[in-house]
This record gives C-alpha cells, sequence and structure tokens, in this order.
C-alpha cells in the first residue's frame, strides 16, 4: 500500500489503496468518534454509496448521508445551505467525521461545509474521478462558485487523509477520464519533461492499463504534495504554479456558466492559451504550443471552443480571477516543456489580440 505523506500545518497521508475492503479499515483510523456524515452526488451515489455505507455500519460506525445532484452548476451557495440544514435537522454534530465521496465538486463543496460547520469538523477525501484524484482532493482548497467567477468563495481547509481506490475509475466514462487527465498533462508541462514523453507513450496506446493509472496518479500526487507543502496557503507564489492554464479555464467556466465544458476541458484550451501567449511575447520556446497541442489532440481534446463570446467581455471575466492584482493578471506561463514560471505580467493588448483569435 503506497503512500505520500503531505506536509503542511498538519501533516497528512495520501494513501493508496488497493482494493474496497481496505476503504473502511482506513477510514476507521481517521475517525474522532465512530460517527460520520458522508456527502456525495447522484452519479457516484448510484454506483458506491450504499456499499460504503453497509460496509461502516458493520463497524459499528453510526452513518448519516446527504446527496446532491451532480454537476459543476450545483456548486454554489444554494447547495451548501441545503447541506448545513440537513445537518442541522439529522444532528450533525463535532463528533461526526465528513467525508467527501466523489469528485471535484463533492470534494470543494464537502470541504467547504466541513470548513464552516460548527466553526470546523474534520473530514477526509475520498476521490471517485481521476481528476479528483490528482488534484482537488490533495492540498485543502475549498469552495463554491458565484455568478461573478469560480471558486470565489473558499477556504484553505486540510483533510485528514486522502484515500485513493484507482478501481474507482472503472466506472467512469472516457469523458471524465480525460477530463482529469487534462491535469496529469498539467504537472508534466509545468515540472517535468521526462514525465511529458512518458504520457506521450501512454497516448499512443489504445488502452492504458490500471497500472498505468496508479503510476500517473502517484506521480501527479507527488508533484502537488510537494508544491503545496512548500505554499499552503499560497503566499510565497509557488502553489500559484499549480495555476498554469487556470486564469483562462476558470473564465471558459464562468461564461458558459459551468454547462459546457468539464473543467478538465477548459484547463486543456487554457494551457494551449497560455503557451500561445507565451510565444507570441517571445517567453516560451519556439513551438512549445504546438508540442503541446499534439500531446492534447491524442488524449483526445477537442480544442475549439465553437461558440462566439465577446473578447473585451471574456477579459473582463479573465481579471476578477482570483490571481488578479489590481486589475492585472499575474499569468503562469511555460519557457519550454517542463519549466513555467508564475507571476508573470502580459500586456492587455497581446492578450486581448489572441482572444479575438481564439474567441472568434
Amino acid at each position: 500500500m503506497k503512500q505520500i505523506n503531505l506536509k503542511v500545518s498538519h501533516g497528512y497521508p495520501i494513501i493508496f489503496l488497493n482494493n474496497f475492503n481496505d476503504l473502511s479499515a482506513q477510514l476507521k483510523k481517521y475517525l474522532i468518534q465512530k460517527k460520520v456524515f458522508i456527502i456525495s452526488d447522484t452519479n457516484v451515489a448510484a454506483f458506491y454509496l450504499s456499499k460504503i455505507e453497509e460496509s461502516l455500519k458493520k463497524e459499528k460506525i453510526d452513518v448519516k448521508s446527504y446527496v446532491f445532484k451532480a454537476g459543476e452548476e450545483r456548486k454554489n451557495i444554494k447547495i451548501l445551505t441545503d447541506i448545513v440544514k440537513y445537518a442541522m435537522n439529522s444532528g450533525i454534530d463535532r463528533q461526526h467525521t465528513v467525508i467527501a465521496l466523489g469528485g471535484g465538486v463533492v470534494g470543494d463543496i464537502a470541504g467547504f461545509f466541513a470548513s464552516v460547520y460548527m466553526r470546523g469538523l474534520k473530514y477526509i477525501q475520498v476521490p471517485t474521478t481521476l481528476l479528483a484524484m490528482v488534484d482537488s482532493s490533495v492540498g485543502g482548497k475549498t469552495g463554491v462558485n458565484t455568478e461573478s467567477g469560480k471558486n470565489i468563495i473558499g477556504t484553505f481547509y486540510q483533510p485528514q487523509c486522502v484515500l485513493i481506490n484507482t478501481k474507482f475509475l472503472r466506472t467512469l466514462n472516457s469523458r471524465h477520464l480525460k477530463n482529469g487527465m487534462a491535469e496529469v498533462i498539467k504537472y508534466a508541462v509545468s515540472f517535468d519533461v521526462k514525465f511529458f514523453r512518458e504520457l506521450n507513450l501512454i497516448f499512443e496506446k489504445e488502452f492504458i492499463s490500471e497500472k498505468d493509472f496508479e503510476n500517473i496518479i502517484y506521480k501527479s500526487c507527488k508533484f502537488k504534495a510537494d508544491i503545496v507543502g512548500k505554499d499552503e496557503k499560497e503566499t510565497k507564489g509557488l502553489r500559484e504554479l499549480l495555476n498554469f492554464g487556470h486564469t483562462f479555464a476558470h473564465a471558459l467556466e464562468t461564461v458558459t456558466e459551468y454547462k459546457e465544458f468539464l473543467h478538465g476541458e477548459a484547463v486543456a484550451i487554457g494551457m494551449l492559451f497560455v503557451c500561445e501567449l507565451a510565444e507570441r511575447i517571445s517567453f516560451a520556446k519556439k513551438n512549445t504550443a504546438s508540442v503541446l497541442k499534439e500531446m492534447l489532440t491524442a488524449a483526445g481534446f477537442c480544442l475549439n471552443i465553437n461558440k462566439k463570446y465577446d473578447p473585451v467581455k471574456f477579459f473582463a471575466v479573465m481579471k476578477r480571477d482570483k490571481k488578479s492584482v489590481s486589475d492585472k493578471i499575474k499569468f503562469v506561463l511555460p519557457k519550454q516543456i517542463g519549466l513555467i514560471r508564475p507571476k508573470m505580467e502580459v500586456d492587455d493588448k497581446a492578450v486581448l489580440n489572441l482572444l479575438k483569435e481564439v474567441l472568434k
């Protein structure tokens, strides 16, 4: 059983489980009392909730669950308020441990709920999607979206542990597997050209094996844990590196009301956008964008937006991103594959000119 120890304000492990039977045994180690509150969505609950509830009840653990309709558009204050009402009516107290059972949306909402309900409950991340396993379950970022932007309201709140079981991936469709692969590619482009080459070889195969996924997830978690351990609350500039491609992606998700693109699909387009931008201002090595485009295409991403959006309005949404300072966007730009730089200002005109081409 592999484990990565994440060293932050309170250290915690990222544990790679071998099978479903390990889940309840590991969960028990981190409970305050034998009381859990599972938060999940309709997609995940249909496959796994009853099975996990039964295994916990066999261990004499009191289980209560809340399930909301799946979808990024549900990651909002209303759902959070509904969960709080249910928790109050169901007697959820500070002796309960919250379990986030699901993908990135579930993890962000459950983590946010845990951070604010009764001034803080312990919680555990049990990611069920590739995106959540390689990114959102690790590092303690929680939050909800608003009409003005993505993750505008949120907290840094670390879980007690992250329990990863790649067997959850068996019930994901190809689109959601691809959704998580965008974040994997992000790590390769950002930190490791050797990993980038490994991914190219994997994408050349017709079938990605469970062993491949285990290796991909482990390496991705290691990259993220190393960064988060050095800059837990994004105050030193290091954690900003993890936002490569996300300023454009978050704007795209916002203007489409979280209905057109999955997060990873938006990130794929966002990474390509900043690569092209970096080349145009002579910051990135020539052909960086074309090399990335080849990989994203091989991974199955559609890189066309296929709808017209006003570039000026789109740029205004980008400027509302959390990473903007004094109405200036701080981009994460690549120098080349495997090397990126944070806090890069780019002339507004250069950004707008590229937006006019991409959004036409």
